[in-house]
């Protein structure tokens, strides 16, 4: 069957029942695979595996297809992540005793209270968040999404932190790899560099040309020739293809951050901060029978 699009009368065949159904259950086994996931990152795999081609039309076909599949119940809600909307309310409890079960259930030491380094993750978007926050909430390392180009109040705020901070400070940047993804990374550094006065270790976790070359990873023809390194001032001509951190398999940039931050944790102080934290929990929930 086909259908008629306005007046050049553009035919599209549409895909029979067994189609979409194969498609749907390939798509199932990519989120389950990679979850939790985003649809970006579902749309590459989906892509590389040929499901779908990639074009605007193969997107909105991996969309539809995961929405299907979640309203079906197919797919578990939080499988997909979608950082972009926020609900903002006061917390409230509705008793001093409820108030204690969740701060025991939550309760958590800071970890690099007594590190030598405090480590951060920025990232180009809420997208790659929603993928990197189980190993960022893990470590209990900050994390980042900056939405594009950084403003100046954001990294006034997080400079002006920096000041404060006797620590050394660590950042592993995930962003994608093409002329306007290094130019968001180096206007941002140096707005952090600026603004906190300090040197900052600094490393791209991912995407670079050796993650492109290493594994393959589908990339299209760069939108510009070069871009400009706000640290220098020069323009900094680009080789090779645009790739796109979504290209990334959500589970391998996981596994990446994981072990880069276990790196900068101390064994020792990891294994007595998880002492204190159940010998305080048991505190808070002794605390509840002392309530009226």
């Amino acid at each position: 069957m086909s259908e008629v699009y306005g007046a050049g009368r553009i035919k599209r065949r549409r895909a029979s029942r067994h189609e979409m159904e194969a498609r749907f259950e390939a798509v199932y086994e990519i989120v389950r695979e990679n979850q939790p996931t985003g649809i970006r990152f579902t749309y590459y795999t989906a892509t590389t595996r040929g499901i779908v081609e990639k074009t605007q039309s193969g997107y909105e076909k991996i969309q539809r297809a995961v929405l299907h599949l979640r309203r079906t119940g197919r797919i578990p809600w939080s499988w997909i992540v979608d950082t972009n909307r926020w609900m903002r309310k006061p917390t409230t409890y509705g008793s001093i005793d409820e108030l204690l079960d969740t701060a025991a259930a939550s309760y958590r030491r800071d970890l690099w209270r007594t590190s030598k380094v405090a480590v951060e993750v920025w990232c180009e978007s809420e997208s790659i968040a929603g993928v990197l926050y189980p190993v960022t909430s893990k470590w209990d390392v900050p994390l980042y999404p900056i939405k594009g180009q950084t403003s100046d109040s954001f990294a006034y705020g997080a400079g002006e932190q920096y000041r404060r901070d006797p620590r050394s400070v660590v950042v592993y940047y995930v962003g994608d790899h093409d002329p306007h993804g290094y130019e968001i990374e180096s206007n941002l550094k140096a707005k952090l560099i600026e603004f906190s006065g300090r040197s900052i270790a600094w490393c791209r976790l991912a995407v670079d040309a050796d993650d492109v070359a290493r594994l393959s990873l589908p990339g299209t023809e760069p939108k510009k020739p070069s871009y400009r390194d706000a640290l220098t001032g020069e323009r900094v001509p680009w080789r090779g293809p645009s790739v796109e951190i979504e290209a990334v398999p959500p589970p391998t940039l996981r596994q990446w951050l994981d072990a880069t931050i276990e790196q900068h944790v101390d064994p020792e102080a990891l294994r007595l901060t998880r002492i204190a934290e159940e010998s305080e929990r048991e505190i808070l929930l002794a605390m509840k029978g002392h309530t009226a």
